[in-house]
């Protein structure tokens, strides 16, 4: 089991618990100590580098898992999100960020197709951190934007931008559910990685609006959060 590191906040305090893991001890407690102190998060501390939070710790609220990467290779990594299974894409009250990943392991795509929601690669200000995580736990990835549109166009085996293809790519399926052009507009730039903020900004729209067509989107396409809605938008809006 873990060990709490702060006290309970009121039920009202917060909709997201923190279980902070990795091998650093130093590391973890300062990652959860930043959390409480900058968002109120009621955070937790794996102990074992394999633990996972206690059902009991997060029922009822979206948990964050956020893995300190500092000394991890690709073994180590990767058998931590096994643990999770198909969580990873299919539970929307789950979100798992890495942070000091080590850009050499060259492991972003595979993590953003696994279903990780974002990636510090090494030591980053505390200013960064606090966008990081206000971007991850609204449902935004965190990865470069060629990143995720190389990850959507080879998920439909197309060939991304100045690479040859075999032969030439079939039309996008009919669209089995109705959209907007405004919602389809928002979807395609779901598909490219933009954040709630730069879409506003290209459509000329509140982020408010935003966040409505998003809210509307994934109940239409029936997807819980914005990786699976980006890998919708792939197959039939590509």
């Amino acid at each position: 089991m873990g060990w709490n590191m702060s006290k309970f906040v009121d039920d009202a305090g917060s909709a997201w618990v923190a279980f902070v893991a990795g091998r650093e001890k130093i590391q973890k407690g300062l990652l959860a100590s930043f959390l409480e102190r900058e968002f109120g998060y009621r955070c937790q501390v794996a102990e074992e580098d394999s633990e996972l939070p206690a059902p009991g710790f997060f029922a009822g609220r979206r948990l964050l898992v956020i893995r300190d990467c500092t000394g991890e290779d690709r073994p180590t990594l990767f058998s931590y999100l096994d643990l999770f299974g198909a969580r990873l894409l299919n539970d929307e009250k789950l979100c798992l960020a890495l942070v000091n990943l080590d850009p050499g392991l060259g492991v972003d795509a595979e993590m953003l197709r696994r279903g990780v929601r974002g990636v510090l690669n090494g030591d980053v200000e505390s200013s960064l951190m606090k966008r990081f995580v206000n971007s991850v736990t609204r449902g935004e990835l965190w990865f470069p934007r060629q990143l995720v549109s190389r990850c959507l166009l080879e998920s439909r085996g197309r060939p991304p931008a100045g690479e040859s293809a075999g032969e030439e790519s079939p039309p996008a399926p009919t669209l089995p559910v109705a959209l907007t052009g405004r919602e389809k507009e928002v979807l395609v730039q779901i598909g490219m990685g933009a954040t709630n903020e730069q879409i506003a900004d290209r459509l000329c729209i509140s982020q408010h609006t935003v966040k409505s067509h998003i809210y509307r989107i994934f109940r239409k396409i029936n997807v819980p959060n914005r990786l699976q809605a980006a890998l919708w938008a792939s197959k039939y809006l590509a």
